[in-house]
């Protein structure tokens, strides 16, 4: 599934940024002219979400965005593409009240929306916080717990991608995909850096690439997700993968060493409940 493709979700309350990383696969692509400016989103419906439901979904396909029951605390973590821990000075109902959103461009230029990865379509939405939620935000570095992605003394346990997906306009930027399906990851020419900030989304922490590794790889790995680890929900049983920490360094020759480091936060000086329409 490319960035031109359909990308929906639907699960139970989970940080958002996790739910994307679990989509059938992620690529990276080409990037738009650096200096054009971004389409925008003219047609933007937001509505309380009234049913009892605990869902969230989200779904972009070409010109249009429509998400039903996320809050407002997950929308800046979408589009400000940020951790959710790593958000702060939002309002009490930023994370308990619900919106159903639909946006949709009225005259779309296709061509060039399908040419835009996905940091810009998820950029497009910050001129919706902005108006029609009053956002007002800025970034701060604070020195905060982190992990460091470290080659153990047998790793690494895999291999380079033979034939690195390129753009043959963009010879020098790679394509690389990423599935998890329960406790199932699979990745294809994914550099360390790029796997590093999947950890994180994981860990629900920061975790730098100190590997040394400067090439893309084909990985697997297979564990119990971060927040089931200390969790019986397996009564015991003898198939239950190992937890994250124990298959990074068995399956894949890699560890996460404690540590501090500088992280950017997102601090939010205003925000306000948008009017319904």
């Amino acid at each position: 599934m490319h960035q031109s493709d359909a990308r929906k979700i639907r699960a139970s309350r989970l940080p958002i940024a996790l739910m994307l990383l679990a989509l059938p696969a992620i690529a990276r692509q080409p990037a738009a002219a650096p200096h054009a400016p971004l389409p925008v989103y003219d047609i933007v419906s937001i509505r309380p979400h009234n049913t009892l439901d605990d869902n969230i979904s989200m779904h972009t396909q070409d010109s249009i965005y429509a998400a039903s029951g996320v809050t407002l605390k997950e929308l800046v973590s979408y589009a400000y593409r940020i951790r959710e821990d790593l958000v702060s000075g939002l309002p009490r109902w930023a994370d308990s009240a619900r919106f159903d959103i639909t946006a949709k461009i009225s005259e779309p230029d296709l061509p060039r929306l399908k040419t835009l990865t996905r940091e810009q379509r998820e950029a497009m939405f910050l001129p919706i916080l902005a108006d029609r939620f009053q956002v007002k935000a800025h970034t701060e570095i604070k020195t905060l717990p982190v992990f460091d992605l470290v080659l153990t003394k047998d790793g690494p346990k895999f291999k380079p991608t033979p034939q690195p997906a390129t753009d043959p306009d963009h010879p020098n930027k790679h394509s690389f995909s990423i599935t998890i399906n329960n406790n199932d990851l699979t990745a294809s020419s994914i550099s360390m850096s790029d796997f590093a900030d999947t950890l994180s989304f994981q860990v629900e922490r920061t975790v730098i690439d100190k590997t040394g590794l400067t090439g893309v790889y084909d990985l697997k790995l297979r564990s119990i997700p971060y927040r089931l680890a200390n969790t019986s929900a397996d009564n015991g049983a003898t198939d239950r993968p190992p937890d994250l920490f124990t298959a990074l360094k068995e399956q894949l020759g890699l560890k996460l060493d404690a540590a501090k480091g500088p992280v950017k936060t997102l601090v939010v000086d205003q925000a306000e409940k948008p009017s319904p329409n």
